[in-house]
């Protein structure tokens, strides 16, 4: 299915969205860009490494490359996320928090309206952007972990962005040096980008993509398994932004995000262990018998296993097999496990150079050793 889909109403709302997102961010916020001026540029190369550090951590969670086929979606959601997030956010921020300082007094709002309207708007326009793509490219989707992967692009665009603006409205509150502002506060957030949006959004977009593609299940299972994952995208955004307890200052500033790495860590070990589920089943598969054996195919189930099998293929080569050769052979062999799960003409062949001959892997060599 192709990212143009002129005859989705669904596609037409999202270009409308994305072209209106800039414009009311520019609405709102050109003068401060405009005259936050150079300095803040100082902060580009810095928020390009948050990018591709966090977009390395998003791959090494997906170690089947269930990523391979969500090529469209995840850009689309990143580009929902820095576009229509940056202008609805600003908005919605600005006027949630004029409510709460309006209805409960400036005291309680200086202290917790960012712990209360960042949850509450932005994690709501990101998981609006998850609807719309994940409808859009709804038969692409059929596991938790893509559901992971959407959300994460979701909420990476957003981080991004985010980082952007924090950029120019430091520019703007630092007459002094504001290049060395600007720099220190990009290094922290891209210290604290392990627990930032696309973490909070990944979770909401495994429960996102489950409460639409589990149509088997009643509608009360795929509303509560949304609601949980919303629920802890939620927390974890609450966590990040809520006032710092009384304490040892490196404790406190950094215990929610411990907390929020925690959180994180047992929902996604929940969606890594259907992955496995789910690839274990491809490998019992008798088409998976071209392959290898079922016990020869296991080691590909964790990074461990793969590790060590590439470690005997190469021994068992006299060395001669590189470790990028092997690795690439691996990533080869993951694939077309994989895309036994897909119609025979959307399968992945083999790469050139793994057969027999100079350079090549001897027919049935790996086998042994999990190949």
């Amino acid at each position: 299915m192709s990212w143009f889909q002129p005859r989705s109403m669904l596609f037409w709302v999202y270009c409308l969205a994305v072209i209106a997102g800039p414009l009311l961010f520019l609405l709102q916020a050109a003068g401060q860009v405009w005259f936050a001026g150079t300095p803040a540029l100082a902060a580009l190369p810095i928020t390009a490494l948050t990018l591709l550090v966090i977009a390395r951590i998003v791959f090494a969670l997906d170690p089947f490359r269930a990523r391979r086929h969500l090529v469209a979606p995840m850009a689309m959601g990143a580009i929902w996320g820095a576009t229509v997030w940056t202008g609805l956010a600003m908005w919605a921020n600005d006027h949630l928090s004029r409510a709460i300082t309006n209805g409960i007094g400036d005291r309680f709002a200086t202290s917790w309206s960012a712990a209360i309207t960042a949850p509450t708007d932005e994690e709501y326009i990101k998981a609006i952007g998850i609807v719309v793509v994940a409808l859009m490219f709804r038969n692409r989707l059929s596991r938790p972990m893509h559901g992971l992967l959407l959300g994460a692009a979701v909420g990476l665009g957003a981080q991004i962005a985010e980082d952007c603006l924090y950029s120019t409205q430091i520019a703007l509150s630092s007459p002094q040096d504001p290049v060395v502002d600007v720099l220190l506060v990009a290094v922290l957030r891209l210290i604290t980008a392990l627990t930032s949006h696309w973490a909070m959004s990944a979770l909401a977009g495994v429960g996102i993509v489950l409460a639409i593609i589990r149509t088997d299940r009643s509608w009360g299972w795929r509303l509560g398994v949304f609601a949980l994952f919303y629920a802890l995208a939620f927390s974890m955004h609450f966590l990040f932004d809520a006032p710092r307890p009384p304490g040892p200052a490196l404790l406190s500033t950094y215990l929610p995000i411990l907390i929020d790495l925690v959180i994180f860590a047992i929902a996604y070990s929940w969606v890594l262990a259907t992955e496995r589920r789910w690839f274990r089943g491809l490998i019992a598969l008798p088409a998976a018998r071209a392959l290898g054996p079922e016990a020869g195919l296991e080691p590909l189930l964790t990074y461990r296993s793969r590790r060590k099998a590439r470690l005997e293929l190469r021994r068992h080569t006299r060395w001669a097999m590189s470790r990028k050769f092997a690795k690439r052979y691996e990533r080869s062999l993951v694939d077309r496990v994989a895309d036994l799960d897909l119609a025979p003409q959307q399968q992945t062949p083999i790469p050139g150079g793994f057969g027999p001959g100079p350079g090549g892997v001897v027919h049935g060599v790996g086998a042994p050793f999990g190949w």
